[in-house]
């Protein structure tokens, strides 16, 4: 092997040189790479959670509660299935979740009907004028929940506590309280009777049950507001 001109030490610092530049090439041309396979790639969106609930309670009316996916919420929403799973976590966290936000919903209409601390009668008045306007879609949103989650410790506390606020113990005092507690529960039998059990119902007859209750308890009275309210100058 012939060796080019000049000393071996020489040739060596050459080969040495050519190479570290064949290197750094190389590796500016792998950075230029991943930088344009980077700003090609989509940036991920931010999760909104109330937009997955609103497409949740869209595929859960549609399919019912087995149709309820994190696949199917990620494909009628037009992202991963990863995204949806990072928001919730588990299935049952998801359903515990658009429960909650019902819930909530329902509790401000009510509270819209029978202000800020109702006695019973208000309460119970309220309770059944506010079932009376919900909407079927709703009140199937509901039961459908109800049922995904049947034997879950959590959310059956949830729904427990929501009634404890709407009656209390159901302790009454007189025949008048004996009455209105008993219009609750019919008002309550009778959305487990159409909407739990399927039991066939027109919208007319629920209507007139609702109507019949109404006048058992009469329309709710919310109590004068006393705050003090500012003079406007």
């Amino acid at each position: 092997m012939t060796l080019p001109s000049g000393s071996a030490a020489a040739w060596r610092r050459q080969a040495l040189r050519k190479g570290r530049q064949n290197r750094s090439t190389l590796f500016k041309y792998e950075r230029i790479k991943i930088s344009a396979r980077s700003q090609s790639m989509p940036r991920p969106r931010t999760v909104d959670r109330e937009y997955l609930l609103d497409v949740a309670e869209g595929v859960a009316a549609a399919t019912g509660a087995a149709g309820l996916s994190f696949g199917a919420v990620a494909a009628a929403a037009g992202m991963s299935k990863a995204s949806v799973q990072s928001a919730f976590g588990t299935r049952e966290s998801l359903i515990e979740a658009m429960l909650d936000r019902w819930l909530a919903q329902e509790t401000a209409r009510f509270t819209a009907k029978a202000g800020e601390s109702p006695s019973f009668k208000v309460s119970v008045q309220a309770h059944i004028a506010t079932a009376a306007e919900e909407s079927e879609v709703s009140m199937q949103r509901a039961s459908t929940l109800l049922a995904s989650l049947a034997g879950s410790d959590s959310q059956v506390g949830a729904v427990a506590r929501w009634y404890a606020t709407r009656v209390g113990d159901f302790a009454v005092r007189d025949d008048e309280e004996r009455r209105f507690r008993m219009a609750f529960l019919a008002a309550e039998g009778a959305f487990f009777m159409r909407y739990v059990v399927g039991y066939s119902m027109t919208t007319e007859r629920w209507s007139d049950i609702f109507e019949d209750l109404a006048r058992m308890v009469g329309e709710p009275e919310r109590k004068p507001d006393r705050r003090v309210r500012r003079k406007q100058p």
